[in-house]
């Protein structure tokens, strides 16, 4: 089948620990309990949209390590892993991700496979075939390769560096990279850094550079920006088990709607309703749901 998304991003083994407090500088926490999951940016976010029904194909790079399972795990979902690289001599990226119990997070990452991404040759089968193009974590000078290929040009293009923002990306960077998507996907703080690095005061301001800005907002939900209307669509109350993979999964449920031929507003609701069965257990795809699940949890949030 054709895919209607192709995500780039990371494809990690995630070492969860759970602290009481995360810890100053210099010192040291003891670790309440540590769990390892699939996870990445770019894992997550295929695997959930295609459990949604949405055709996706990913983008990734990960060494001959990779566990079997991980790769089963999305082909059953309906992946399509065409472009799933395994790097001769690199290992697939690991992330140990420290959350205490205040949700806050610290994540500690081994790029592995992707930290050579900027010399790889482009991988475009499935931005080509698509009719989306979400680009998450990853290089910003492939991304910017990518960004100028002419088989973007009529495509949905979106930007969503997630954390590497701050310390991936420069402003040059990123206000080119800007230019050329069609929507911004960022959390508060996301959204804070591309401010500095465009010179912007504010989201509404920043709508100049780009037609739609969806930012997370955690337990608040999300508001979206676009040039006509600001919209925020509250999230979906659960009880918070792990946070981890929340806005990877938030995206899957967006691009489901879309897919869908839904409103932003509808998509936000959709975005949310994925998200709440990711967060109420630990790891990134240890609760998938399916289209029915969460289109009956996105109608509570309308």
């Amino acid at each position: 089948m054709r895919p209607f998304l192709c995500v780039y991003g990371h494809t990690n083994v995630d070492h969860l620990l759970a602290l009481r407090e995360l810890p100053e500088r210099n010192t040291s926490a003891n670790v309440l309990s540590k769990r390892s999951f699939f996870g990445g940016t770019g894992a997550n976010m295929a695997t959930m949209a295609s459990a949604l029904g949405v055709p996706t194909a990913l983008v990734s790079y990960v060494g001959r390590d990779m566990p079997p399972e991980f790769r089963g795990l999305m082909e059953a979902k309906g992946v399509v892993l065409d472009e799933l690289v395994e790097v001769e001599g690199q290992e697939t990226p690991t992330v140990w991700i420290a959350t205490d119990e205040r949700e806050d997070q610290v994540a500690l990452i081994f790029q592995g496979a992707m930290a050579d991404m900027a010399s790889y040759p482009l991988r475009t089968k499935g931005a080509e075939e698509a009719l989306a193009v979400h680009l998450m974590t990853g290089s910003p000078d492939y991304y910017l390769r990518l960004l100028s290929q002419p088989c973007l040009l009529r495509k949905r293009r979106a930007l969503d560096p997630a954390q590497e923002i701050h310390h991936v990306w420069d402003a040059p960077r990123f206000v080119k990279a800007l230019g050329s998507v069609d929507m911004l996907f960022c959390n508060r703080n996301e959204l804070a850094t591309a401010l500095r690095y465009t010179g912007r005061g504010g989201p509404e301001e920043l709508l100049a550079d780009v037609p739609v800005i969806v930012s997370t907002r955690g337990v608040e939900g999300v508001r979206i920006f676009t040039r006509d209307e600001t919209l925020d669509v509250p999230a979906y109350r659960v009880r918070v088990v792990d946070p981890t993979g929340a806005g990877d999964a938030f995206r899957a449920g967006f691009y489901a709607g879309l897919y869908h031929g839904k409103g932003w507003a509808e998509c936000g609701a959709l975005g949310c309703a994925a998200a709440s069965f990711v967060v109420a257990s630990p790891g990134s795809l240890t609760s998938i749901p399916d289209w029915g699940m969460v289109e009956e949890r996105a109608r509570a949030l309308m």
